[in-house]
């Protein structure tokens, strides 16, 4: 056998399910940004607003799931196997194996975990017979079991009985070197990006402001009718528009905001880009900053 032979979870289905899903969520967003335009203010202005946040806030957590399968793996290696799928890491020495088999084979059927969906079978459910047991997965067929000495895995490599025979084999042959166990979860990365100091304040603070930006010009819409929102190139006020259009400035405050707060999650998993995440953090709070600082001269 060769030193690692890489498995992949069934990718297609799941990441043509993701991008559609991504594809309507951002048509919603779109949608509900223009009737959001479309009120002077008042209840309705809300709670297209409030709708349209939500759906945007969906977005990463779409794109994460599917960044996440399209780079996850099973290798399986002579001294054990290291899963990896997006921030979720896991190394299971081979000495901790104790079998390997596939999930029809079990007598109760395997309960799956809470918002599952094909690209996407993540989480944890429990089983009469396994106890507590963690999926890591990209379909609710092609199930693979794998049972350590604390632990039950559930997989979905493509090439299932190709998996379990080479996994059965590798068992079978042993080893004098298992590799170091290993295990990485998401909320375990959200707590190290919560203590970086400059983190904890700038992720807070930048949201922070971006609402209260929101608060003044919902404030402010009602109040005037029309406004001029800037100059022209002879420094002369624009021609006044409708005062809605002030609107444009939190979008343009969550959308950077949110770039901001993503770009720098992205970078701190890496050492070395740590102080890059850190100024995009800071950009966040620069830029709430600038946009209140417009909504000033434009209301002024």
């Amino acid at each position: 056998m060769s030193e690692s032979q890489v498995f992949l979870p069934r990718r297609t289905s799941g990441l043509v399910l993701h991008s559609l899903v991504m594809l309507v969520v951002l048509g919603g967003v779109v949608f509900l940004f223009y009737q959001v335009f479309q009120h002077a203010g008042g209840v309705g202005l809300v709670l297209y607003l409030t709708g349209a946040l939500v759906l945007l806030a969906a977005l990463p957590f779409l794109a994460y799931r599917g960044y996440a399968l399209l780079h996850a793996s099973y290798a399986l290696e002579r001294d054990g196997l290291r899963i990896r799928w997006g921030l979720r890491a896991l190394n299971i020495p081979l000495s901790e194996v104790e079998w390997v088999r596939p999930a029809e084979d079990l007598q109760i059927p395997l309960k799956m975990p809470a918002f599952s969906m094909p690209g996407a079978v993540l989480g944890e459910s429990v089983h009469p017979d396994l106890g507590s047991v963690e999926f890591i997965a990209s379909a609710a067929s092609n199930l693979v079991i794998v049972a350590t000495m604390d632990q039950v895995v559930i997989l979905s490599p493509e090439e299932k009985d190709e998996f379990i025979r080479k996994f059965n084999r590798t068992i079978e042959m042993g080893t004098l070197s298992p590799i170091p166990p290993f295990s990485s979860k998401p909320a375990i990365f959200l707590r190290s990006v919560f203590s970086d100091k400059l983190a904890r304040v700038t992720i807070p603070v930048g949201f922070g402001l971006w609402f209260v930006l929101l608060v003044v010009v919902s404030i402010a819409i009602p109040a005037r009718a029309m406004l001029s929102l800037g100059y022209d190139t002879v420094a002369a006020p624009l021609e006044p528009v409708p005062s809605s259009r002030m609107l444009i400035l939190p979008v343009l405050g969550i959308l950077l905001y949110a770039a901001s707060l993503i770009g720098g999650a992205y970078l701190f998993r890496k050492k070395d880009t740590q102080s890059v995440s850190q100024l995009m953090w800071l950009g966040g709070v620069v830029a709430q900053v600038l946009l209140f600082i417009a909504a000033l001269v434009f209301i002024f």
